[in-house]
């Protein structure tokens, strides 16, 4: 969905949003440098230098392979991991803010195990089409959740 900023704490915020299902969301604080990078490619900045994220995709095109998707695997002691998928079930751990990126720079999907949704996503919350009229209350009431939540709200245990 996203990148936001969580208040009080100037703390960067990735939302990512359940396709099907409950349209649950799901959100995972990332680093000031990797919000950058993902929102270089929600916009589609065009840079002079590649940045880390796409240098390994050409690097990975270099090589002859292709990235699929990529598969936030799990949460442990608040933090998210995930998975880069290339071809020929090669499977590539990485942080979940640098595999988005690079998802978003080569139109990949972008999976989360239900297990990872089921303990991290917030349910109930989910964001409907532009056409419906609860919307902007259903974004704002989301808005102020992040406004009190932290990453210890998240935790499975």
């Amino acid at each position: 969905m996203g990148v936001g900023v969580e208040s009080g704490a100037a703390r960067p915020v990735l939302l990512l949003q359940e396709a099907s299902g409950d349209h649950r969301l799901l959100p995972v604080w990332i680093g000031t440098a990797e919000a950058n990078a993902i929102q270089v490619e929600q916009h589609r900045v065009s840079l002079p230098r590649p940045m880390t994220h796409q240098l390994i995709g050409d690097v990975v095109d270099a090589l002859g392979r292709r990235v699929e998707q990529v598969r936030i695997t799990e949460i442990r002691d608040n933090i998210f991991f995930a998975e880069l998928i290339l071809d020929q079930s090669t499977k590539v751990s990485a942080r979940v803010s640098d595999a988005i990126a690079l998802a978003l720079h080569l139109s990949i999907p972008i999976h989360a195990e239900d297990t990872v949704l089921d303990a991290a996503a917030v349910a109930n919350t989910a964001i409907r089409a532009e056409d419906d009229d609860n919307a902007p209350e259903e974004v704002e009431e989301f808005r102020r959740f992040l406004d009190t939540a932290s990453p210890e709200d998240f935790d499975p245990d």
